[in-house]
């Protein structure tokens, strides 16, 4: 039977009962599901749409090259990093151009009746402060239009034209007409203002910008707003003001390299013209005009001065020979010529005195006597005219003398001159090296400075707009399908969790497979939920579900009890309200029905409960059979309507139920009993609290160990395994009391007959194999027997 029990447990029907297990939490899953799109569906309706624009820019990128001054100067060798151009496509500065550009410290909204939509470009008009209180201070302003142009401001009875200035706390405003529509009588709007680095602060967190691939320099920027021209607007603006700022910012680099080598040229230029003064004062102090020609004549000119020495010192000589011819006194004698010496006056005197001589000779050699007058007065003017001739020659002796010593002079002034100038060249090659240097660098810092130039002139931006962003009306958010789908699926998930969570905290038996999990102990069968109030659930014209379960647990005990023509059952539980007396009583009525005289003893001495569940009323039973010396025949009380079936009452509640269990008189019961009824089914006390169903086993030929669907612990069925291994309570099986029916019908696995057809089904198809309680029992009482199987 044990085998027959593992197959079916594992058979392909087991999908089915995991099926019917989870059925009855399908209305928490429809409330569940219908709460959660409801709820989607309000989202949706209420959310304020978001939509994005996206457009795309090349930013190239340019390796370093060339000489690191020059290209310090001409602004070369500058790499672009791309994490950094995001930065700055992101930064405050940036954004606030845009801001700036498009007009958006004023923002547009108009009310709508279920929710409010971003104006932006669909207003047909501008909001324009032409004068702020405070310019930092964030307002809104709320128009309403009467008709489409006249408005009230701020809900204030005056109306208002277009173009006509309107005050309120934070300033004087106007609106002026924009496009060609005209705004809808009735409309409402609020325009609200903020400072434009608050609007750009809260733009920057709703922009992306990354890369289009990751080894590419194509940037994808991506923005979200609640209007889609808003979106492109702010992508096209921000990708054309980066590419405007990329050009100032080389201009900006260029400007300061202009400026620079401006302020370079002007001190150099400063130099220049301090060693230019510097040169021409040296020059004009020291006469230097050429050194080397000056050099040059300095020479020349001693050179001369010594020709001239020269000459000077041999007229000197001639003179001086001339002034000793002129002293000696002799009348024959004539006088040298001048010898160069270049003196017409000196040369006719002596040309005289010569020619006095040359007369006196010949009056002489004409034997004219000395003492002739004519001799004697030649002799006179040959005496004066020598006498004068010397001191011509002294006086141009003099006269050379001092040519001769400011020619000396001259000469040594000339060659000190020549040798000072090496000296006062090499100083003014100094100035004029230093000065050569200085215009060297102002040529070198002009032509820089014109290349600069040429470069700001012809600078472009290394960005390119590779596609612009276009207004996408299909918003990314709510987007229905996901929401929805997420609604269905958070609508799944809150059941199954709970689900998951109460299967997870669940101690409890719930299924069939919980017991064979833990036990091996076999399942003699599975008892349904019971819909009727009344205990006694079997009888002879009963065909519920219950009484059938209860006439297939009879035929399962015959592969227990054998072919015995007296059987004891013994039943028992973990504790109380599993159904033990339930079980006893019905077990006993379908035994009844075969014919069988059966007896159900009342011996749970401490909670009984088989009267009250047949509805009968207390009465002596066992304790007055143990204490004194009542005879049993009188004790024992069949049951009303019930054929073979009678009942061994509990009697009074003795103060020792273990005790009296173990008195000898409980051996004589069992003898007698056995003599007169065929089954005996003894309900005793929970085995998991008290030892009395360990007591009476030694008299059982079975033992049902009845557990309860919701009810029984898990770890009661440890107890169960320990005694069924260890053998302490005869031919140990288990019942499964009170399993729902699920929905539409279930399957208990009574061993292969599955009772899955429903209620009703037997109506349906022509085989009525078992009815359903109402249609055999009303319900009479309340209270305590509303659990019926307990």
């Amino acid at each position: 039977m044990q085998s027959i029990e593992r197959k079916e447990a594992s058979g392909s029907l087991s999908t089915r009962e995991l099926f019917y297990k989870y059925l009855r939490f399908l209305p928490l899953i429809i409330f569940s599901v219908a709460l959660a799109l409801l709820l989607a569906w309000l989202y949706l309706r209420y959310t304020q749409e978001q939509y994005s624009s996206m457009g795309s820019i090349l930013i190239t990128t340019e390796e370093p090259k060339g000489d690191k001054v020059e290209d310090l100067i001409a602004g070369k060798g500058k790499t672009t990093n791309l994490l950094n151009e995001i930065e700055v496509m992101k930064s405050r500065p940036l954004m606030t151009r845009v801001v700036q550009k498009l007009n958006l410290q004023v923002g547009y909204t108009k009310k709508g009746k279920v929710k409010n939509m971003n104006a932006y470009k669909q207003s047909a008009f501008a909001f324009i402060p032409v004068q702020l209180v405070d310019s930092a201070l964030s307002f809104s302003v709320d128009i309403d239009f009467i008709n489409s142009s006249q408005f009230r401001v701020d809900k204030s009875n005056t109306l208002y034209n277009f173009d006509q200035l309107f005050q309120t706390k934070n300033g004087v405003f106007k609106l002026v007409k924009n496009g060609e529509g005209l705004p809808e009588p009735g409309s409402e709007f609020t325009m609200t203002y903020h400072n434009e680095d608050v609007v750009a602060a809260d733009m920057i967190e709703l922009l992306n910008v990354q890369p289009k691939l990751a080894n590419t320099e194509i940037m994808l920027v991506e923005y979200h707003s609640a209007n889609p021209y808003l979106s492109s607007d702010v992508v096209n603006t921000l990708m054309k003001e980066y590419t405007i700022w990329k050009v100032e910012q080389a201009n900006i680099s260029m400007d300061l390299t202009i400026d620079f080598i401006n302020n370079r040229l002007g001190l150099v230029q400063h130099d220049i013209d301090s060693l230019q003064k510097k040169l021409v004062a040296y020059q004009k102090r020291n006469n230097l005009v050429d050194a080397t020609l000056q050099t040059s004549i300095l020479l020349g000119r001693a050179q001369e001065q010594d020709a001239f020495n020269q000459e000077q010192r041999l007229a000197l000589n001639t003179l001086d020979l001339l002034e000793s011819s002129l002293d000696k006194r002799g009348d024959a004698m004539l006088v040298p010529s001048t010898l160069g010496i270049k003196d017409d006056g000196l040369a006719e005197m002596l040309a005289k005195l010569n020619e006095a001589k040359l007369q006196r000779k010949a009056l002489i050699e004409a034997n004219v006597p000395v003492d002739n007058p004519q001799i004697k007065q030649l002799d006179q003017s040959i005496e004066m005219m020598r006498r004068g001739t010397l001191s011509n020659v002294e006086t141009l002796k003099n006269s050379y003398r001092k040519n001769l010593g400011l020619v000396s002079v001259e000469k040594s002034k000339n060659t000190g001159g020549a040798l000072e100038m090496p000296a006062k060249v090499t100083d003014q090659a100094d100035i004029e090296r230093d000065l050569v240097s200085k215009l060297d660098l102002f040529k070198i810092l002009g032509e820089k400075r014109e290349e600069a130039a040429i470069k700001r002139a012809s600078t472009i931006s290394n960005t390119k707009v590779i596609e612009k962003a276009e207004p996408d009306i299909i918003p990314i958010k709510p987007n229905p399908r996901t929401v929805k789908i997420a609604a269905l699926l958070f609508g799944l998930a809150i059941p199954g969790l709970f689900i998951v969570l109460k299967e997870a905290f669940n101690d409890r038996v719930n299924t069939r497979a919980d017991i064979e999990r833990a036990t091996t102990v076999p399942i003699l069968g599975e008892i349904g939920h019971s819909k009727s109030d009344q205990t006694l659930v079997v009888s002879k014209t009963k065909r519920t579900l219950i009484a059938e379960q209860f006439r297939l647990l009879r035929s399962n005990l015959q592969y227990i009890t054998g072919k015995r023509d007296k059987v004891v059952i013994l039943v028992t539980s973990s504790f109380g309200g599993e159904g033990k007396s339930f079980i006893s009583t019905n077990i006993a009525a379908v035994y009844g029905l075969t014919g069988k005289k059966t007896i159900v003893l009342e011996f749970d001495l401490r909670k009984p409960k088989v009267l009250i569940g047949l509805d009968m009323q207390k009465r002596q039973g066992i304790s007055n059979y143990m204490i004194g010396d009542m005879d049993l025949d009188s004790l024992i009380i069949p049951v009303a309507g019930e054929e073979n079936m009678y009942v061994l009452p509990c009697g009074p509640i003795p103060p020792n139920p273990s005790e009296l269990l173990l008195n000898e008189k409980v051996d004589l019961l069992f003898a007698k009993l056995k003599s007169k009824f065929d089954y005996i089914v003894i309900d005793t006390a929970p085995i998991g609290m008290v030892s009395d169903a360990l007591t009476l086993s030694k008299y059982a030929d079975c033992t049902l160990y009845v557990t309860r669907q919701g009810h029984t612990f898990k770890k009661q069925l440890n107890l169960i395994n320990e005694m069924y291994e260890n053998k302490k309570m005869p031919n140990l099986s288990i019942i499964l009391n009170d399993t729902k029916m699920p929905t539409g019908g279930g399957y208990y696995g009574n061993y292969g007959y599955g009772y899955g057809y429903g209620y009703g089904y037997g109506e349906k198809h022509g085989n009525d194999y078992y009815q359903d309680d109402s249609f055999n029992e009303k319900r009479k009482k309340k209270g305590i027997f509303r659990r019926r199987n307990s």
